[in-house]
Order: C-alpha cells, then structure tokens, then sequence
C-alpha cells in the first residue's frame, strides 16, 4: 500500500510525506555518517512542533532477488504509529521520486476445509440473537 511519496529536488535536499489515517508526517533523509556495513544508510526525520529535527526510522539499501533494482528497506517509529515497516521504491513515471509503500504482513495460504453444517436449531434456528419474542 502506498502510504508517501520521497522526492530529491532541485537543490540535491530529499524529503516529502507519509501518511495514513492515523498519522501524517512531512519528513526528509538525512545521510548515516558512518562507515560500519550495517549501518543505516539514511535517517527518517520530521520536524517536531517546536521545530527540532526528530528522528523517525532508518533506511537500507537494498536489491531485489529476481531483478537486481535498488530500492531501500526500513521502518519508521512512533507513538501515534506503532512500528510501520516501509520500503520505497523508485517511481517509473519520474526517477526523482521514491514511493513509500507499507510492508503488509504476508497473507497466510489456508487450505480448504470441509466443515460440517451447524445445527441453527441449538442458536435460534434462522433469527438473528436480538430478534426477541418480547
């Protein structure tokens, strides 16, 4: 689900939103100073009410299995959010705009089960539980 939209403007400065219903964020990367292989590439930021930059989540860059394409991976933390787990992926109408997409939980396959048919008589046969004799 596309929940924001990254954009690198004219003056090299990456930011945009994420949003959903029960958040709204304008936010903007800033570069990980740091040489360790495991360190985030970019931090997730916004700015707090008062003004001070506040850091969201981190990014990862990261390859596709099948087709090799760069995309980044990560997640972003709030208390109004909960941990929201993210990957942004370039858009193909304009390379200087990243999608936001939410990582959704993978659907579970289930099989196929017979299921005996209930007895409605043992709840009331075809009435619905408020439908009263009263």
């Amino acid at each position: 689900m596309n929940i924001g939209e990254i954009v690198r403007n004219d003056n090299g400065k990456v930011g945009g939103y994420v949003a959903e219903a029960g958040f709204d964020f304008n936010v903007f990367l800033e570069k990980v100073p740091s040489d360790h292989p495991r360190a985030p590439i970019f931090n997730m930021m916004t700015k707090s009410p008062r003004g001070r930059d506040v850091r969201l989540g981190s990014l990862w860059e990261r390859s596709a299995k099948d087709t090799g394409e760069i995309y980044f991976g990560g997640y972003f933390d709030t208390a109004q959010s909960g941990y929201v787990p993210i990957r942004l992926f370039r858009s193909r109408q304009n390379d200087r705009v990243w999608n936001v997409v939410r990582q959704t939980a993978p659907r579970r396959r289930t099989e196929d089960v017979d299921l005996p048919p209930q007895d409605d008589r043992a709840h009331g046969g075809d009435r619905f539980p408020d439908d009263r004799d009263d």
